[in-house]
């Protein structure tokens, strides 16, 4: 009897480890190598702005670690660390990216460090709370934020495929 139960147990063992492996392989449509992580990178950072964007448009509770942990990990995959992604020719799919970059790899890095820098601006701001200023007067939690979005979307408009 106690044979059976470790077979079941063991069966069930490997049928729901195997289903996780399935589902994170599929979670970038095959994706492997270098486009997976950097694919990984984005999505941590698209998951970075939404749980600061929930707080900037008062659906979650204001949280300064959470802004500050989000905006840390935006900041250290910013610049280099984000460009070493992206060597030349790496357009496996599911790539979303573009060609462009290696075209204009200059645009892309100043975007990349653009990233980083507003990325850190955000993380220091972080304790400020949503409407204060900073301790130079300069920018509140909400226009850091925003200065964030605008560099990411302005590098997706350049250097990423459209998705349907």
């Amino acid at each position: 009897m106690n044979i059976r139960i470790w077979m079941c147990a063991g069966i069930f063992g490997l049928i729901a480890s195997s289903s996780l492996v399935v589902k994170d392989v599929s979670a970038h449509g095959g994706a492997t190598g270098i486009v997976k992580q950097r694919m990984d990178a984005m999505s941590e950072m698209a998951r970075s702005m939404k749980t600061i964007g929930g707080m900037v448009r008062s659906k979650t509770p204001y949280d300064a670690e959470a802004v500050r942990k989000a905006a840390a990990y935006m900041e250290l995959h910013g610049g280099t660390e984000l460009t070493k992604l992206f060597p030349e020719g790496s357009l496996m799919k599911p790539s979303e990216a573009k060609p462009d970059i290696w075209q204009d790899w200059e645009t892309f890095k100043a975007q990349a460090d653009d990233l980083k820098n507003s990325a850190a601006v955000l993380k220091d701001m972080s304790g400020n709370g949503l409407a204060s200023l900073g301790a130079d007067g300069v920018l509140s939690v909400r226009q850091a934020f925003a200065a964030v979005g605008k560099t990411c979307s302005a590098c997706h408009q350049k250097f990423r495929i459209k998705k349907d």
